[in-house]
């Protein structure tokens, strides 16, 4: 037999797939994501060095999509653990934030603003203890708006020297008709919803007040 001679073979991987040998080594193998047939070179190695399963690409993608989905998935957990820890409503799940995302589609929530660094922030803060992490109370929001915010809700800060120039009347408009919408009611019934939720929230702080001067 001739040394030089290029010997190729086609064998079955353990999922069903083709793998091209030449010389016992593998030149060209189909990836299991895309289905397209191509070189060993674009394929990554475990650290054992036999070849993953998906080309270079499409395990890059997966990788981000992976990566993106737990960073949601922590900010929805954590979002859930701040709201617990006061005592407040925390059902607040990964599906309520994506949807949430997709319609702040990189935008501020209250100032139109375009970012890559938008923020967790709720209409009624966290520490008034009535509406928690909700979908009716979470929105997106630029750095800014947050650091100006801080812990007022949102009647709070709209009507404070906070939201001067950080409020766009358009684009807020547009977030109360999409909590309403996602809420199952109309922008006033949310409105009121928010206002009977203040109430609720000072009457909780003069009761707690009220016991501890009786204490």
């Amino acid at each position: 037999m001739n040394t030089n001679e290029k010997v190729f073979e086609v064998r079955t991987n353990r999922l069903g797939r083709f793998e091209l040998y030449q010389n016992g080594k593998l030149v060209q193998k189909v990836c299991r994501t895309c289905g397209k047939v191509k070189l060993a070179s674009e394929f990554l190695r475990y650290t054992q060095g036999h070849y993953r399963p998906d080309c270079h690409e499409c395990f890059n993608k997966w990788q981000r999509k992976y990566i993106q989905e737990n960073r949601d998935l922590r900010t929805v957990y954590r979002q859930r653990n701040r709201a617990r820890e006061v005592g407040a409503p925390d059902n607040y799940n990964l599906e309520d934030y994506l949807e949430l995302k997709a319609f702040a589609n990189g935008r501020c929530m209250i100032s139109g603003k375009k970012t890559d660094n938008l923020q967790v922030e709720h209409v009624q803060t966290l520490s008034k203890r009535v509406l928690g992490s909700t979908k009716g109370n979470i929105i997106l929001v630029c750095e800014e708006v947050n650091q100006a915010k801080r812990d007022m809700s949102l009647f709070e800060f709209l009507q404070s020297e906070r939201s001067r120039g950080l409020v766009d009347r358009e684009q807020l408009e547009r977030t109360i008709r999409y909590l309403a919408d996602a809420n199952g009611m109309t922008p006033q019934e949310y409105l009121d919803f928010l206002y009977r939720a203040e109430e609720l929230a000072k009457d909780i702080k003069e009761f707690f007040e009220n016991e501890n001067k009786a204490n």
